[in-house]
């Protein structure tokens, strides 16, 4: 009896994970042909202060001399594997990715906070590019479970200032977007494989780059805290909008007025808005309309753009975009 039992429950998972991932392919974001002619073009010149793009919130931005990445993810694991399987960094992908943007050196990788499309794979990265893995104390458990040495690793917190070349870069705390999914912190170094739910929030972090070529922030969850950018300018926003579609226009346009219109961008560039479950080698989608609506918050923010007199734009695929302002100091 127990037995029938066990087995009809599982068969009654396994019906519903298959419901699931249909639902998911199903409502599937469409091409984005909407917004292909928002796309920026290449840079024309090796010099000057460039940025990349690997999807989700992975960046890269140097000055030539300098390179500083923001969270370094690229294994990109399907739907299936988030749901039911143990997660490990996709050695391959990772290799492919950084070869396809000619990436093979970093001064800093700073990671937003530990969810997997963030952090899972940071340690791995670190390592490959000779970089320092920079913070929440949950990220460098992620490091530390990795195989990183504590040379190799330093926590952030809310304030800091660092100096890397002729970069500043001040770190804020601000809230991830609304619900996260996996609360709380990694308080012992997780080593792979591991479970979706292991990959825990922690801290998380914006980030201000000052250059003598231009101010860039970065805001790799959709969120925001009044007033907290208040005194500070940017002349470029890298402007999360993962799960922005799904919230009230009152939180869209207090979004875009506590990290936009607070700092004086004059571009802002849309991040973390693509399907994180397909590899990097295949064309980029939204994400599925069961988790967010693209097309519903760029609509609001670019309707906010031309009223503010703001640029909004798109970053193409691992390809270095010059990011040099002549308003910058």
């Amino acid at each position: 009896m127990r037995r029938t039992v066990r087995i009809g429950l599982l068969a009654t998972i396994i019906v519903l994970a298959t419901v699931i991932l249909l639902a998911i392919e199903l409502f599937s974001s469409p091409p984005l042909t909407p917004y292909t002619e928002l796309t920026l073009p290449a840079s024309e010149q090796d010099s000057g202060l460039q940025a990349q793009w690997f999807g989700v919130s992975t960046l890269t931005i140097g000055d030539g001399e300098t390179t500083v990445m923001i969270d370094g993810f690229f294994s990109r694991p399907s739907w299936l594997s988030l749901l039911f399987m143990p997660l490990s960094p996709d050695l391959a992908r990772i290799d492919a990715a950084l070869a396809l943007g000619q990436v093979d050196k970093a001064d800093a990788l700073f990671v937003a906070h530990s969810h997997h499309d963030h952090a899972m794979d940071s340690a791995v990265v670190a390592g490959t590019l000779g970089a320092r893995l920079m913070g929440s104390e949950s990220t460098a458990n992620i490091g530390r479970g990795g195989g990183l040495g504590e040379d190799q690793i330093r926590v952030i917190q809310h304030g800091d200032i660092l100096n890397l070349g002729q970069f500043e870069i001040r770190i804020f705390e601000t809230p991830h977007s609304p619900d996260p999914v996996t609360p709380g912190t990694i308080d012992q170094p997780l080593t792979p494989p591991a479970r979706l739910a292991d990959y825990r929030l922690g801290e998380n972090y914006s980030f201000l780059l000052n250059h003598p070529q231009g101010r860039i922030l970065i805001v790799p969850s959709a969120h925001y805290v009044p007033g907290l950018f208040q005194e500070v300018q940017a002349d470029v926003v890298f402007l999360s909008i993962g799960l922005l579609g799904k919230q009230p226009g009152d939180f869209i346009r207090s979004y875009w007025k506590e990290t936009v219109q607070a700092t004086a961008a004059q571009l802002v560039i849309p991040i973390h808005w693509d399907d994180f479950s397909r590899p990097l080698d295949q064309p980029l989608q939204a994400l599925p309309y069961l988790l967010d609506d693209m097309e519903a918050s760029m609509t609001q923010l670019m309707e906010l753009a031309q009223t503010d007199g703001v640029a909004i734009r798109l970053m193409p695929l691992a390809v270095p975009v010059q990011l040099t302002t002549p308003e910058a100091p």
